[in-house]
């Protein structure tokens, strides 16, 4: 039997102890602020801490770096890959992918393996005030001041010994925490990239990469970096200020401007008796009530506390007393980091300090903003709080549901997948040695994971507690847009994350539609903010503020069979719906060019849908996805130029110099238009519309510096599309091609004729 340290609370708790309900004061208020007072509760997790706002620069580089996948060995993940403000911090999954994603731009559920395969062992923590963990990041705390209370004794990281403090590790737990994702090859170094070689040696090269010095020079397509480092750095050679440290610095500050703790609880404890409803306080009160100790004069009561408050402590709701580290037993799924021949076997912590003491343990993370951080669990192996509480609650009845029925087949990440059942065939063998110490412990006296006996009140009120510790900005995309990256900002290499969901439309803020309908008929939708609606007919607009944008509506989830119309001008219904959704079932998905102004969309189904998920989103109908503009041949050195003619798809002409005029035609609806130009000398503008463009009465205009033009026209209506390709009197040799891409056959081209 193993044996464990009892400290006070577990003597007072002894084994002899029988659980019955906590007895909810009469005087909840008077209760609540003398428990307040007894845990030194301010309502200030902030009190002590040099945050930097959003707007400071430093903060502002460190966005446009979290979101580049330059700093990935592939060019294909950004740190905002796994850590999306609109996917609560982290990504909505279980298991994370970071390399070798089959699309790199889709996170949350769709977000898959070319192989099919789990890479990264562990869950994504969230960012959300990350700020506020003093001791150690990561699951396993393999980041952590050698003495927190002393932070001048240094950071131990993975790059020393258990013990040691890393000299390279910077001045912050969250720079140092940054050094390692990049040199990790299933999130973000890549299998092959640098394959073997040394941490130091993997940063420097990155730091290069972006600096556009030494070895790394000219990786990237595109590198304004330099201008963005001197601004915060000062203006010095890129060896001077691009470097891995500075990187790290930015990175820290984006994360420590996470400050989301204005919150219902916060207010309570602050003074607001009426921040919290009867049920969240009585959750406060379940959550923070701890007898007394004998040596206090406490005596040992008829009831079990919940123990809550013994891990996720003070202000923060993180570990700041007592050990940091807990045994669960949550369900062991995925690869999970194990001895070589045993690595589904994630034995937590000890696998960094070599302590049996620490088998199967895990960082205690906060709890502020907890109702958004989830999947929850060292494997994520819970989507909800209800499922964490009850399996504190009665952890052995949890896990044999969730182990003798799958549970993870039913979590949005893996419902999917053929053969779902067969995933994880070690869960049981692994979470079973875990949970196998804890009864030991418990027989040995500890009182964490006894059985509760709560019941389906006081469980429903802790979780309502515990939604009360959400700042109301991580559910709003306007507050949360602050954290992204906006168009004035800038795209210094053309690799910024731009983030979509499985359905290919600009991801968004989830709706939790089982709590009830979240928007009426006739009112705005905002953009990237999911929204619950139920019936039979619903009519929204839309504003949107600059031309030439790609305008995004879906829906999913719930049930029915609804088709989204949309119309630029007055509420669209299915007699004058200028385009109308694809999709089956409640998966649709309606994307038009428009220019800015209102615009409207509406959601039928004669026989009403409930609980559908329903969002708009934008994207620039100028902006061309990847790193760098697709080639198109140079038809100058194959052809003679052309001032008037027809376009055929997929192949491309040879513009006159000056003003040149082309034409396409659409035959299908729903159709996407790309044009592009390329090659030549000089500057050539794009004008398109449905009649013929003049440089002054158009629709849809491209206009850069160069001849590398790009416009794309989704919900094309069927007709002919004109074009002027407009010279600066320098222009000369300038090729211009269009595609037509039908809908559902994105490699099929309509046939066109001219027009009579």
């Amino acid at each position: 039997m193993r044996k464990v340290k009892t400290g006070a609370v577990a003597l007072l708790l002894g084994s002899a102890f029988n659980a019955h309900a906590l007895p909810i004061p009469d005087d909840l208020d008077q209760a609540l602020t003398e428990l307040i007072a007894q845990h030194g509760l301010t309502g200030k997790p902030d009190n002590g801490f040099d945050l930097p706002g959003v707007d400071d620069p430093e903060v502002k580089l460190g966005k446009l770096l979290f979101f580049s996948k330059a700093l990935s060995g592939d060019k294909q993940v950004a740190c905002a890959s796994c850590h999306h403000p609109y996917l609560g911090g982290g990504d909505g999954l279980s298991l994370p992918v970071g390399t070798l994603a089959q699309d790199p731009d889709v996170l949350g559920p769709g977000r898959k393996t070319t192989t099919g395969q789990f890479y990264v062992p562990r869950n994504s923590p969230s960012i959300f005030n990350a700020w506020v963990h003093k001791r150690s990041l990561f699951r396993d705390a393999r980041v952590e001041f050698l003495d927190w209370l002393n932070p001048e004794q240094g950071i131990s990281t993975p790059d020393v010994p258990h013990g040691e403090a890393d000299p390279n590790a910077g001045d912050s737990l969250l720079a140092a925490q940054a050094r390692f994702p990049v040199v990790t090859p299933s999130e973000m170094q890549g299998f092959e990239f640098m394959k073997g070689a040394p941490n130091e040696a993997v940063r420097a090269h990155l730091a290069a990469r972006i600096g556009n010095y030494g070895s790394a020079q000219g990786e990237l397509f595109r590198n304004q970096w330099r201008d963005y480092f001197a601004a915060v750095y000062g203006d010095k050679s890129a060896e001077e200020i691009i470097t891995f440290d500075n990187i790290t610095r930015a990175l820290a500050a984006y994360q420590q401007s996470m400050n989301f703790t204005d919150n219902p609880w916060n207010r309570y404890v602050q003074g607001d008796k009426n921040a919290l409803s009867e049920s969240e306080k009585r959750g406060a009160y379940l959550y923070l009530y701890m007898p007394p100790p004998p040596s206090d004069g406490g005596s040992e009561p008829d009831f079990l506390p919940t123990q809550c408050i013994g891990c996720h402590n003070t202000d923060s709701f993180s570990q700041t007393k007592g050990t940091n580290h807990h045994r669960l037993a949550f369900p062991q799924i995925g690869p999970g980091i194990g001895e070589p021949g045993d690595e589904s076997n994630d034995r937590g912590r000890m696998l960094r300090n070599q302590s049996l003491d620490d088998i199967y343990s895990f960082r205690s993370t906060t709890l502020l903003n907890v109702e958004v951080t989830g999947p929850y669990g060292h494997a994520g192996s819970y989507d909800t709080l209800e499922e964490v509480v009850e399996h504190y609650d009665d952890y052995h009845a949890v896990l044999d549901d969730y182990i003798d029925n799958q549970g993870w087949c039913r979590q949005p990440q893996f419902k999917d997948i053929e053969n779902c059942v067969d995933l994880f065939p070690d869960t049981r063998q692994h979470t079973d040695a875990a949970a196998k110490i804890i009864d030991d412990e418990i027989a040995d006296g500890a009182p964490v994971l006894r059985k509760l006996e709560l019941s389906t009140q006081e469980k429903a009120d802790l979780v309502n507690f515990m939604k009360a510790l959400t700042d109301p900005c991580v559910k709003q995309a306007e507050c949360l847009m602050a954290w992204l990256p906006q168009p004035q900002e800038g795209d210094p290499d053309g690799l910024q994350l731009f983030a979509k969901n499985y359905q290919g439309v600009p991801l968004y803020l989830p709706a939790d539609c089982r709590q009830g309908d979240t928007a009426v008929t006739g009112s705005r939708l905002l953009l990237a903010q999911g929204e619950c609606i139920s019936g039979k007919a619903h009519y929204f607009y839309v504003d949107v503020a600059q031309d030439s944008t790609t305008l995004y509506f879906s829906s999913r989830g719930g049930a029915g069979r609804p088709r989204l119309f949309y119309n630029p001008d007055q509420w669209a219904s299915t007699a004058n719906a200028q385009a109308i959704s694809r999709g089956t079932g409640t998966e649709q998905v309606l994307k038009v060019t428009v220019n800015r102004g209102r615009h409207f969309v509406s959601v039928l189904d004669p026989q009403g849908y409930e609980g559908l998920t329903i969002a708009a989103g934008i994207d620039s109908a100028l902006r061309e996805p990847g790193e760098q503009p697709r080639d198109i041949v140079n038809a100058c050195e194959q052809g003679l130029p052309s001032g008037y003619a027809e376009l055929m798809p997929g192949r491309a002409q040879c513009a006159a110099p000056g003003d040149s005029y082309f034409f396409i035609k659409v035959t299908e609806p729903g159709s996407t238009l790309e044009i592009r130009t390329r090659h030549g000398a000089g500057n050539s503008d794009l004008f398109v519309s449905n009649f013929w463009p003049s440089t002054s009465m158009y629709t849809f205009a491209s206009r850069s510096a160069d001849n590398t033009e790009f416009l794309r026209i989704d919900g094309a209506t069927p007709g002919w599309y004109y074009f002027l390709l407009s010279g600066d009197g320098q222009n000369e040799g300038v090729s211009i091609q269009a595609d037509l891409i039908r809908p559902d056959h994105p490699k099929d081209h309509n046939q066109n004729r001219k027009p009579n």
